[in-house]
């Protein structure tokens, strides 16, 4: 099966980008990826839009921003947006002026994100809600239509759900699920999963789907989950590709390969299993809408 061919204006949703000679890792970190730096980014995005995402292991935000302004520069004939990191060991975004959000958004951040897994609790449904509450009081969202990324186990999701849907300071906050909710193969006919799609079928919800290595060694396996989705809410599926594709798996501060990952295949298997009009939604229509400028619903 030939690689399918991007549609024009397409949206890589989730990219990271890791140059530690000039923005350090924090010393406490749970994994270290290899460099993976700017020149090599653009090269592998495959899109004419990209999502920078800031990682966990990354020192502050300020590789971040410095990245978003030298795309800028360099490559004005990308469009490129940011994911900020929402460090609950650090005051960070919580001490922020509005001058100074309005500058991470003239940067180009749209969206802040929630990490479950390294540095966070994504089991603990407490203070999973408290972290969404916390960027939803402490950072403009409303102001600049700014979204919260998540990524959490897929009963995580499905324990919040209520809340999210339901919250006043959340229900019209765009809310995007990282990394298909998390839900794998086995999961397809759970109530977790069930959960998660009436989660989707809110109009404020969003959801990567990509990386499908990370939820199955065999990607062609996860074709039922993804047609699940894309069908109950194909004005919510976003695509990201996850380059670098770190090998968070290897715990410790020495530098690890990335994994072997084949994304022309997970673009081959996508396009297979979606529609066209869920494929147009999915790379331009849906991202556009979220990350763009202002965007609306």
């Amino acid at each position: 099966m030939p690689v399918p061919i991007l549609p024009p204006a397409t949206w890589n949703s989730h990219m990271h980008c890791f140059d530690p000679k000039r923005y350090p890792f924090k010393a406490t970190r749970a994994y270290t990826p290899q460099p993976a730096v700017l020149k090599d980014l653009i090269h592998n995005s495959k899109a004419d839009n990209v999502m920078l995402v800031q990682a966990t292991i990354e020192d502050g935000y300020t590789g971040l921003l410095e990245h978003l302004q030298q795309c800028r520069d360099l490559y004005p004939d990308k469009h490129v947006r940011g994911t900020i990191f929402w460090d609950p060991g650090n005051p960070g975004l919580k001490s922020l002026t509005e001058s100074e959000f309005e500058k991470l958004h003239n940067a180009g951040v749209r969206s802040v994100r929630i990490h479950g897994s390294y540095g966070g609790s994504g089991d603990d449904i407490s203070w999973v809600i408290q972290q969404f509450l916390d960027v939803a009081s402490r950072c403009p969202l409303r102001k600049y239509n700014w979204s919260i990324s998540a990524q959490l186990p897929l009963a995580t999701w499905s324990a919040i759900a209520d809340t999210i849907s339901s919250h006043p300071d959340l229900k019209d906050i765009p809310i995007i699920a990282d990394h298909n909710g998390s839900a794998t193969p086995s999961d397809i006919n759970t109530p977790k999963f069930t959960s998660l799609l009436h989660l989707l079928s809110s109009s404020n919800m969003y959801i990567k789907l990509g990386a499908l290595h990370r939820r199955s060694n065999q990607i062609s396996q996860m074709e039922h989950i993804i047609k699940a989705i894309a069908n109950v809410a194909p004005d919510s599926i976003l695509w990201g590709s996850d380059w670098p594709h770190c090998n968070a798996a290897v715990r410790g501060l020495t530098p690890t390969p990335p994994l072997e990952v084949d994304t022309d295949q997970e673009l081959r298997h996508s396009r297979d299993w979606l529609t066209e009009e869920q494929w147009e939604r999915m790379l331009v229509s849906n991202p556009e809408r979220i990350f763009g400028t202002w965007g609306s619903r």
